[in-house]
């Protein structure tokens, strides 16, 4: 059969290429908004004023034995307040309360599909929130225990404002080091059990509360301890208030790589589980 001579030409096929593979690698920009969303909603809420005022309240008590109490010390109360109340009760009870929600809060929000078909790879939007997380609660952290430090030594002849200063960098320091710890394995938690607040409430009095203050080598299971010997070491705390000896105690170098290598043990178990698990997501229609 003749070819029609008006009809156009076909038009020549476009040369083959192997398909392009999809790049793996983070996209900053993406990764930016992923923080500063999970930033923003740590922040925002009625819930945070229930945070400020916790994390204020050594620095208010602090104030208020100073003004009352004929015999106030300041050793003891620094003891009681600043390396007793903030890293036993506030610190992990704070990182178990934003961190059980680290992934839970997206679901109920309807959020966590936005984050997802960002092009970022799931472990690394579990990355970015715990690290935005532990941004927003050391913030808070050295902002409150600098006021705690300066409600309890302010004013007094024997230190000066910089001897203050520095022990707040140290113990503003320990205490992000803690929090890092804490969400990191409350945030695996929280994507293990439903029921992680229950059992962070359980670790927190047993682990945190009892056994770390037990002269047993259980102890050593335990963030406290770890952060007790690097304050003894680092500020000539009395390692004899924590029946801590020394002679035997992990090193200062030993104590960070503990507590570096359990954080990453957590978070990367963590976002394994983020990569691997379907999450039911909440639509309008209430699917």
């Amino acid at each position: 059969m003749s070819r029609d001579a008006t009809a156009p030409l076909p038009a020549p096929a476009a040369p083959w290429h192997e398909p392009v593979a999809a790049s793996s690698r983070p996209s900053l920009p993406a990764l930016t908004t992923v923080l500063a969303i999970t930033a923003a909603r740590q922040v925002r809420g009625k819930r945070i004023w229930g945070f400020l005022l916790l994390f204020a309240a050594p620095a208010v008590i602090a104030l208020i034995v100073r003004r009352y109490d004929p015999t106030y010390n300041p050793a003891v109360q620094e003891r009681t307040l600043v390396f007793g109340l903030l890293p036993q009760a506030i610190l992990p009870l704070t990182a178990l309360l934003f961190a059980a929600g680290l992934v839970r809060d997206d679901v109920e929000e309807q959020t966590l599909t936005y984050l997802l078909i960002r092009p970022v790879p799931r472990w690394a939007i579990y990355l970015v929130k715990v690290l935005g997380t532990t941004l927003v609660t050391s913030a808070f952290a050295t902002v409150f225990a600098t006021a705690a430090l300066a409600a309890v030594h302010g004013g007094a002849s024997d230190h000066d404002w910089g001897w203050l200063l520095t022990r707040a960098g140290v113990v503003s320091g320990l205490s992000s080091l803690a929090l890092l710890v804490y969400i990191a394995v409350f945030g695996c938690l929280g994507l293990v059990t439903r029921r992680s607040l229950a059992v962070g409430v359980g670790y927190i009095l047993v682990f945190e509360g009892l056994l770390a203050n037990v002269p047993f080598m259980v102890r050593y299971a335990t963030v406290m301890f770890y952060n007790r010997v690097l304050a003894v070491r680092w500020l000539d705390l009395r390692a004899d208030d924590w029946k801590i000896d020394l002679s035997v105690a992990p090193s200062a170098s030993t104590c960070l790589e503990v507590q570096l290598a359990v954080a990453a043990l957590f978070i990367a178990l963590g976002a394994w589980i983020f990569s691997t698990r379907e999450f039911r997501v909440k639509t309008a229609e209430g699917s």
